[in-house]
């Protein structure tokens, strides 16, 4: 966990969850719902928030829940929109790898230079021992068929993205019994097609160190993990004060749809009025008003009605859930949608720096 006292003088590595749509499910995948990506305005806001902020970043990686490639359309405005923060942060993504070779000039042409590829083997029936399914375009195919696939997408991906000058680096979960025998020939082939770097994980009671120590003959190797990383508001392990957007002079207030007053608990389009929080004359955060929205329909024009006559002095609106077009027209607006569930009292503190929560309910 960051600690605020020496936060501004850290380079922060984030995490931008702006991929909508998998294209893949391994087998041991748990049934966990995923959590809801950024929309790209949602994502550039809040790297712009966070530099504004006087936050140092030393990387931006564009990732899930989904694949970034999945969605490429996606991952591309977004990085379109990244263009003005990049500066010296090291710009990646995390991907599969499906499609990524028809996609890298246009990748280190906006500035991507490290590509993590999810590779887990290099021989479509080991794939097929560990995915339950691969989807390689938007139509479902057997699972056969879509592994082998799989395999020659990544092998081109690997060697199209290396060409485009982006540092590639494998990032391989080993199974007992299944890929992680041939883990030494697997790491052999990587660093032929131009991979520069391995990063291993694996189930408990593998020894990861002996087996990076062991690839390392063919490609640099060492286990992953998990690096200390700033994620956006509403995601998990983000309700700290270090992650979320602060008030400003000309948006001193925040905004919350609740059905009960005590808990965020509604959808934002279901909401009839929005609760206005902000400091007292005192200092001290707490209700001031509430606001009749606009009524339903009208498209983004409703948003912008929201926006003019409810938000005009919010830095930040709390919601269960918002669709995408609502959230980026605010965000646009410099108003940050925080998706979560939870007392108000405990989010509105963290807002105003109280810190009481430390992560959020989904």
């Amino acid at each position: 966990m960051y600690d605020g006292t020496y936060l501004h003088s850290m380079k922060l590595d984030v995490k931008l969850p702006i991929a909508p749509h998998a294209n893949h499910r391994l087998l041991r995948a748990g049934d966990e719902k995923p959590e809801p990506a950024m929309v790209p305005a949602e994502a550039a806001a809040w790297v712009q928030a966070l530099r504004k902020g006087g936050k140092k970043i030393q990387t931006i990686e564009l990732c899930g829940p989904g694949d970034v490639l999945a969605s490429a359309s996606i991952t591309l405005n977004c990085l379109e929109l990244l263009q003005p923060e990049i500066r010296s942060a090291e710009l990646s993504l995390t991907t599969l790898g499906l499609g990524a070779a028809e996609l890298a000039s246009d990748l280190a042409r906006l500035g991507v230079k490290r590509a993590n590829l999810l590779v887990d083997t290099c021989n479509a029936e080991t794939a097929g021992k560990l995915y339950a399914w691969i989807r390689p375009a938007k139509k479902n195919i057997p699972l056969a068929q879509a592994s082998e696939i799989l395999i020659a997408a990544q092998a081109e991906a690997l060697e199209a993205l290396t060409a485009a000058g982006i540092r590639v680096v494998i990032r391989t979960t080993l199974v007992t019994g299944v890929n992680d025998e041939d883990l030494t020939e697997f790491a052999k082939k990587m660093a032929v097609l131009g991979a520069a770097a391995m990063e291993i994980n694996g189930e408990e009671g593998m020894d990861l160190e002996q087996l990076a120590l062991q690839t390392s003959v063919h490609l640099p190797a060492t286990v992953y993990k998990v690096p200390m990383e700033l994620h956006p508001p509403g995601t998990p392990g983000s309700c700290e004060a270090n992650s979320m957007p602060k008030p400003t002079a000309e948006r001193p207030n925040a905004a919350v749809v609740s059905t009960n007053g005590m808990d965020v608990d509604m959808h934002l389009g279901q909401a009839s009025q929005v609760l206005i929080y902000g400091p007292r004359d005192d200092g001290l955060a707490c209700l001031l008003m509430a606001r009749q929205t606009p009524g339903t329909g009208g498209g983004a024009d409703r948003w912008q009605m929201l926006a003019k006559e409810c938000l005009h002095d919010c830095f930040a609106l709390l919601a269960t859930h918002a669709g995408d077009a609502p959230r980026k027209e605010l965000a646009e607006l410099g108003i940050q949608v925080i998706l979560t569930e939870d007392n108000i009292e405990g989010l509105v503190d963290v807002l105003y720096g109280g810190g009481k929560k430390k992560k959020c309910k989904k």
